[in-house]
């Protein structure tokens, strides 16, 4: 599990919280779609699929950097991230 990390997605639309695995490997943008896949998913469609998504950092506010992936983007297991 060294090329995955569990972090928390906080999606303020839905008022929900979620763990989702992510590969460390990835793009933000790619890891953003997959996030976004699956929360519609688990949400059983509260959330749309939509493709003008971000992740902020939680903690901080701070955008995520799409170019850069999740490692360089500074996330970690148990990092907090928000989805808008």
């Amino acid at each position: 599990m060294r090329n995955k990390i569990l972090i928390e997605v906080y999606v303020p639309l839905i008022e929900k919280e979620f763990d989702v695995l992510v590969p460390v490997n990835k793009k933000i943008r790619n890891v953003t779609r997959l996030i976004n896949s699956t929360i519609n998913d688990l949400s059983n469609g509260s959330w749309p699929n939509n493709k003008k998504v971000r992740l902020f950092n939680r903690i901080n506010g701070v955008l995520l950097e799409t170019k850069l992936n999740v490692k360089e983007a500074g996330l970690v297991n148990g990092s907090q991230v928000v989805l808008i």
